[in-house]
């Protein structure tokens, strides 16, 4: 079985999502993300809210990309509902409501100031971790295991099912945000002996509008 890596960016251009859908629907299984609960819908806003300036011109995945139109057997391989407010509720209540306060805040301060050179800047992700990445949930043990851990268990656990139980599928795409395709990779290559065959650059966005 092939898998089909798309780590993604959650704002971008229609065409970079037009791009992605064409790729997808020549897979026969599509792994996809998204955690159904109003904590989540909350601290997405400080992109979904940013998408909304015309200025910027660019969209939202979740409006551009529907996994309900995709062609392939679809599974969810993400924390379902109650596993994520499970989660989301041992952090400690300060940080849970900073968090969901300063979420909206962001977003409207995106959608007002944000270019997209300075959106671009921030998007990027390694194979390997950077100090950045080691620090962002230092203290924040609850918060990492809600948001990351948990998922990526979640993410490992149908990639794992479609390998060592295999059906008819002969190639699977993985759609999932960008900092979560480590555990995939690594997953992949050091359990399972993957390699890499083939890599290809699709453009988010361009600069000049």
């Amino acid at each position: 079985m092939e898998f089909h890596l798309f780590p993604m960016i959650h704002i971008g251009s229609a065409a970079f999502y037009g791009d992605v859908r064409q790729r997808i629907d020549r897979c026969d299984v599509v792994l996809f993300e998204g955690v159904r609960s109003f904590a989540a819908r909350v601290l997405t806003a400080s992109y979904t809210l940013a998408a909304r300036s015309k200025r910027l011109g660019l969209v939202t995945q979740r409006d551009a990309l529907r996994v309900s139109d995709m062609k392939g057997r679809l599974i969810h391989a993400d924390s379902p509902t109650s596993e994520f407010e499970s989660g989301w509720a041992t952090v400690p209540w300060h940080w849970r409501v900073a968090a969901m306060a300063c979420a909206p805040v962001y977003g409207m301060w995106l959608r007002i100031t944000a270019s997209r050179e300075t959106i671009g800047r921030g998007l990027h992700t390694e194979d390997l971790e950077t100090r950045k990445d080691i620090e962002r949930f230092e203290g924040l043990p609850e918060f990492e295991s809600a948001i990351a851990t948990k998922r990526d268990a979640r993410l490992i656990e149908a990639i794992t099912g479609l390998i060592e139980q295999p059906r008819s599928h002969t190639n699977a795409a993985v759609l999932y945000g960008a900092a979560h395709m480590r555990v995939v990779t690594r997953l992949l290559t050091d359990k399972y002996g993957y390699r890499v065959v083939e890599a290809e650059w699709l453009d988010v966005f361009q600069y000049a509008v």
